[in-house]
């Protein structure tokens, strides 16, 4: 059995998102497996509420900002110094470069007494240069990757050491995304969907990067076909009002239901028929995908960052080319006029899910990633 370690989890995000939702599911599961948790945020963070919703604690006391911010820094630096030195954590894990940069240098002013571990959660390059290989190489002892992808790509990098890196992608709760037929009923209802109608649903933030243009354009080539067919779309985004002029000068816009952002997320994937997306930038580990495959949701999604590594080509639904209509249009086409395959794929979706994307092997594989960092941090320590 694990030993209970004191883990000091930070993350500069004011509101929601991937690295939020992150910080989120690790806090819960390690605080119930006995560990203790301190999140590190800003003072009007939404971190502040996860903390007391998971039962773990808050620090809300940082400004991390990112460039050159003498006296931010000043302060961030004297609040993790006096953090280390008073209740001396086990691990610090940190989430971005603001609270990354911040805690090492405080770490490291102190002698580097505490473990660190950085999580990477994008497909963003990072630059070869030497404050980025000291930050990495020499001030921080493991780096957690939520995809193999981007892990081979950094670890081909003279910033990181291959040896002191691996991959886990996010966990979700298989048991929030249940099939639920009242659910179902009752989400279908609100949107105003009938059991005849197929619905294609995307639960992502509405920008470029998520890929909606490809799913519309999509769907515009499909529509003379399939005049039952509609599309739902979670989330909310600086792009709203240009992808609704897309929409209506695809001539879809009736069938296009923008619905926002959510609270109910679970419920509103139970009136999806399929999960849809097409992103073109920045994904690695998919929440989303791995929620609509737990309802037992078949998946189109694009060949983007970690996506495939989530979505087996053909088992849990199609992976197509990034950036692409005519490949996406023929995956939906062939999921729609094929309920049983849409059945099929959406089982085997939740049973991987359950295998290898729950919230319990999420926590599990990152607690033996602490526990490698936590030996590296010894031997270095010891030379």
């Amino acid at each position: 059995m694990d030993r209970t370690l004191h883990i000091f989890m930070t993350d500069p995000h004011l509101s929601g998102g991937g690295q939020v939702t992150y910080v989120d599911r690790l806090a819960g599961e390690l605080v119930r497996k006995g560990h203790r948790v301190v999140i590190g945020c800003k003072p009007d963070s939404v971190l502040v509420e996860v903390s007391a919703k998971t039962g773990a604690e808050a620090l809300n006391q940082f400004v991390f900002k990112g460039g050159l911010r003498p006296r931010a820094w000043l302060h961030d630096l004297r609040k993790i110094r006096h953090y280390i030195r008073k209740q001396k954590p086990d691990i610090i894990h940190v989430s971005g470069s603001q609270d990354h940069w911040v805690c090492a240098l405080g770490n490291q002013s102190l002698g580097h007494p505490v473990c660190l571990v950085r999580t990477r959660h994008n497909t963003y390059p990072v630059k070869d240069n030497w404050p980025n290989r000291v930050l990495n190489r020499r001030w921080t002892d493991y780096s957690i990757v939520v995809c193999d992808t981007v892990r081979q790509t950094l670890a081909a990098q003279k910033t990181f050491d291959g040896a002191r890196m691996c991959s886990i992608h996010n966990g979700v709760d298989p048991a929030h995304y249940m099939p639920d037929s009242m659910g179902r009923g009752s989400a279908r209802a609100e949107f105003g969907y009938g059991e005849d109608h197929i619905v294609c649903g995307i639960a992502a933030r509405l920008v470029p990067a998520k890929g909606h243009e490809f799913l519309f354009k999509a769907i515009a080539q499909l529509t003379k076909d399939f005049p039952n067919l509609r599309v739902l779309v979670l989330g909310q985004g600086d792009l709203k009002v240009e992808l609704q002029k897309l929409a209506g000068d695809l001539g879809i816009a009736n069938i296009v239901q923008f619905a926002g952002f959510r609270t109910d997320i679970p419920r509103c994937t139970q009136a999806f028929d399929i999960g849809v997306l097409p992103s073109i930038d920045c994904d690695t580990s998919s929440f989303s995908l791995k929620e609509e495959m737990a309802a037992e949701k078949p998946i189109v999604a694009s060949d983007h960052g970690g996506l495939p590594e989530i979505v087996n080509n053909g088992i849990e639904g199609f992976v197509v080319p990034a950036g692409s209509v005519e490949p996406l249009a023929e995956a939906l086409r062939r999921l729609i006029v094929n309920p049983d395959l849409r059945r099929q794929m959406g089982v085997a979706g939740a049973k991987r899910v359950a295998k290898e994307f729950s919230v319990t092997v999420f926590a599990q594989r990152t607690l033996d990633a602490y526990h490698r960092a936590l030996e590296l941090h010894r031997e270095h320590s010891a030379h």
